[in-house]
């Protein structure tokens, strides 16, 4: 289930070469991963998932090939590696299969809070067999196996024992009251059992300007929630005959190059594998409002290259949805909102849920960006207009009417084609009975963008749910639910933190540049942030730099080179900071630093030319 709140990131970057030298194919034992150098290195990732290793450099230099940094930094690996760790840990390993020489498919349990992943790693195809490529999944097919292999001595993992409703309440309440109290968190926590809340309330303003306090009746806008009802739309026309999965976009003669239009179905749009890329191009985020229809949107991508082969991998495309909003109301010759209003909202008696820009709602909230000073800027008219992958507004209740009547009613699908969303819309996953039987089995739905946070997440066999609407931004939904998650496992409950870059941000302000470098590692430890990557100050210093503060971007890089002096794209970053202040001089000697550390890093030849010149 690829829309899942707790999935991590799927990266893919498949090197061909020898298969000299392999060992057979097929299920390991851990006898089997222990005498393998390939096979340790698997164990060797697991043990990084499961132990509270430094997520710093050092670790992705022992885990990731050099290819897969150089492609998507050390940052963004070890952020994956976060996400699993707060999210899945610990793991244990039941069933573990060697595809290839260097290609494993493991089936982990998620053991604290119930559930399955699918991990497969593709390693490198001589030693240390570093890993070049990975995708993780949420799964709902269990292991075959009884026991786990890994860790030795490992207890077979039990469904954990789900806290009260008084507990989760009070825990909900503290959480979003926490993250309220820091600035963070605006909007509307409501947690439910058999579709009966137990808990709601509403924090924070609809509209900081007139002081309009945030109600349980405020509507937020849902971000790519919006998705789950094109996807229901789809699913009831497949159902009713208009509609195929694997119907190819030609059939529709929607205008695309006939090449591409021959190979893409309706399933790989549905589950990001049609080969499409995302809209956010300079020509859309140059004048977002100019597109305010499906229409509109369409030819943005229509003409241009695919970015993979449909079906050979998977790539996160809001664009994918506008071809299935395109496809919808070419079958049905109708519009897609006249969709939403006929087979859903109508059924469901919901009032409060629109498919409309928000100057054409009464009683919704504005949307904030939440900034790196801890402000609130009002980011509404900036807002793109909804369309069937995102944008539409609705209140926590009518979130909870809709996925109940979706996965614990028959009023909007079959069973059958319930199990297609939670299968990414695979046929041979289990079956919708056998589902529901996973117990204590965390699942979610999210949406974000600017201003905007929403989650619905659920443990679906115990039909309780947790619905966070925000009209604020940073995820801030994901970051609440996460912890009433924990909360209702009997977990742990990670403490409430501030975004990574506005507490450095803050800290920077207030102990200054030489303070803030001395007490750097204590002031982490404190926060509860652990260790820092080169990648996480170069976020925090482009971040200024968008902000015109341009002398606060510059003290962040000049701290990042301090403290990753051996780092080449601390140095570029500087570099840039100061070419965007004027200062050319300075500019060329961090180029030319940059390039000392590593010659071929990219764009720093070429601008010690020009700066040179």
């Amino acid at each position: 289930m690829k829309k899942q709140v707790t999935l991590a990131v799927t990266f893919l970057l498949m090197l061909s070469g020898s298969l000299s030298n392999a060992q057979q194919p097929g299920p390991q034992t851990l006898a089997m991963l222990e005498g393998s150098p390939a096979g340790k290195h698997v164990l060797q990732f697991l043990e990084a998932i499961n132990d509270d290793s430094p997520l710093d450099e050092a670790l992705a230099q022992k885990l990731f090939a050099k290819k897969l940094i150089d492609k998507h930094g050390t940052g963004k690996l070890l952020d994956m590696l976060r996400d699993i760790r707060q999210n899945d840990a610990p793991v244990a390993l039941y069933d573990a299969n060697r595809e290839t020489a260097f290609e494993y498919a493991l089936k982990l349990r998620r053991t604290a809070t119930g559930g399955w992943l699918d991990l497969a790693l593709y390693l490198e195809e001589a030693a240390p067999f570093k890993v070049q490529s990975l995708s993780i999944d949420i799964t709902h097919q269990p292991a075959a196996a009884e026991q786990p292999i890994w860790p030795a001595g490992f207890p077979s993992a039990s469904s954990p024992a789900l806290a009260s409703r008084e507990e989760i309440a009070r825990q909900a309440k503290a959480i979003a009251r926490a993250y309220h109290d820091m600035g963070w968190f605006s909007g509307v926590v409501l947690l439910a059992d058999q579709g009966q809340p137990f808990y709601q309330e509403a924090f924070g303003y609809a509209d900081i300007e007139a002081e309009t306090p945030n109600t349980l009746s405020t509507k937020f806008r849902i971000g790519s929630i919006n998705k789950d009802y094109t996807a229901v739309l789809v699913l009831q026309m497949v159902e009713a005959g208009m509609l195929s999965l694997d119907d190819k976009l030609e059939q529709f003669r929607l205008g695309f190059p006939a090449e591409a239009a021959g190979k893409i179905t309706i399933r790989q749009l549905l589950s990001h594998t049609s080969g499409f890329a995302d809209i956010f191009v300079p020509e859309y985020l140059d004048d977002i409002r100019a597109y305010k229809s499906i229409g509109d949107i369409l030819p943005l991508l229509r003409d241009k290259p695919l970015a993979y082969e449909p079906g050979t991998d998977q790539q996160y495309s809001n664009y994918g949805y506008i071809v299935l909003g395109a496809i919808l109301e070419k079958v049905s010759g109708k519009s897609y909102e006249y969709l939403l209003q006929e087979n859903i909202f109508r059924i469901l008696g919901a009032q409060n849920t629109h498919c409309r820009i928000a100057e054409e709602i009464e009683g919704e909230a504005r949307s904030y960006r939440f900034t790196l000073s801890g402000e609130k800027e009002d980011h509404t008219s900036q807002l793109e207009y909804p369309t069937p992958d995102g944008g539409m507004y609705s209140t926590a209740a009518e979130q909870l009417d809709f996925f109940q009547a979706l996965f614990y009613t028959d009023k909007l699908i079959s069973d059958e084609s319930k199990a297609l969303i939670f299968n990414d819309y695979a046929t041979d996953g289990p079956s919708w009975e056998e589902i529901m039987q996973l117990e204590g089995a965390m699942q979610g739905f999210a949406g974000g963008g600017p201003g905007v946070s929403a989650v619905v997440m659920f443990l679906l066999k115990e039909n309780i749910m947790f619905i966070v609407l925000a009209n604020t931004d940073g995820n801030i939904a994901e970051e609440i639910a996460r912890r009433i998650g924990q909360a209702a496992s009997g977990r742990t409950v990670e403490q409430a933190r501030l975004p990574l870059e506005n507490f450095l941000y803050a800290a920077l302000k207030k102990e200054g540049g030489q303070q803030f470098r001395q007490n750097l590692k204590g002031l982490l430890d404190e926060g509860g942030y652990g260790s820092l990557t080169p990648m996480e100050l170069n976020r925090l210093g482009y971040q200024l730099l968008g902000q015109e503060k341009k002398q606060d971007a510059i003290e962040v890089f000049r701290i990042n080179t301090e403290l990753f002096p051996n780092e080449a794209n601390p140095w570029d970053s500087l570099a840039e900071a100061y070419l965007w202040a004027g200062d050319e001089e300075s500019a060329l000697k961090c180029y030319r630093k940059a390039l000392e550390i590593d010659p071929d890093f990219p764009g720093a030849r070429e601008m010690v030319g020009k700066l040179g010149n």
